[in-house]
């Protein structure tokens, strides 16, 4: 069970961060995630080794390394909310979901066909826009020619599943930083763009959804590893636990 680990519970408990966790913190974080659990008075007993009342960090970190049943059931509890947490927050992000309509949109008959004029007569606004697609695919922050655009969209079928396969955690922030000053351009913005070129329309706005995507996932991260976290305390404590009944009494 890793140290950052141990601050993770701790800091849930903690809930106004003063470094101690009083009987009132427990009661709310024990209604909250383990809301049958009515033992809480004999669980600050255990937690409470100088007998103050309260729970230092270092009376905490003793308790969560230790064995019992209170304990496995905080962890599995602290877990699932864990994963929760996490779920309701991807739940809520739209970024890939926005991608993927762009994508559809740019995958239909429709799409392809305005693809195919895109590359034989691109409109004022087509470079910037596919210099930013480019820099998504690529991983790169270098900024392209005409040709390379072209050279990118020449085959719609493997364009379209380089689009389809974008991995918004893949993306390092220099990829961003490369093109986001021309974000605020007339170019990017669907309902401007679309008379004149529905395949630009949609690279546009797909590449506005790419970069929201990619800001959701910074948020995804810290959670997913808190998540995982979790899960190794868990595994951990039960095979604690295993080698425990091995031992002869």
């Amino acid at each position: 069970m890793d140290g950052k680990f141990i601050t993770d519970i701790f800091r849930r408990f903690d809930r106004n961060h003063d470094g101690i966790i009083s009987k009132e913190e427990l009661l709310a974080l024990f209604d909250k995630i383990m809301p049958d659990f009515k033992d809480v008075d004999r669980l600050l007993q255990q937690m409470d080794t100088n007998h103050d009342g309260l729970i230092q960090y270092e009376e905490f970190v003793v308790w969560i390394l230790g064995t019992g049943s209170d304990r496995s059931r905080l962890l599995h509890a602290h877990a699932d909310a864990a994963h929760k947490k996490m779920d309701r927050l991807r739940e809520s992000q739209t970024g890939m979901k926005r991608t993927m309509l762009f994508w559809s949109q740019l995958d239909s008959e429709k799409g392809r066909e305005s693809l195919a004029k895109l590359c034989k007569d691109p409109p004022r606004g087509a470079l910037s826009v596919c210099c930013a697609v480019h820099a998504l695919l690529r991983v790169s922050g270098k900024r392209i020619h005409w040709k390379a655009a072209e050279q990118m969209m020449a085959d719609p079928d493997v364009f379209l599943a380089e689009m389809k396969a974008y991995n918004p955690y893949a993306i390092p922030a220099y990829v961003h930083q490369s093109f986001e000053h021309t974000l605020t351009l007339p170019y990017f913005d669907y309902d401007r763009m679309v008379d004149r070129s529905y395949a630009l329309a949609c690279l546009g706005s797909w590449v506005i959804a790419a970069v929201q995507s990619w800001k959701e996932a910074k948020q995804m991260v810290p959670l997913e590893a808190a998540a995982r976290r979790a899960d190794a305390a868990v595994a951990a404590a039960a095979a604690s636990f295993a080698e425990a009944k091995k031992l002869p009494e």
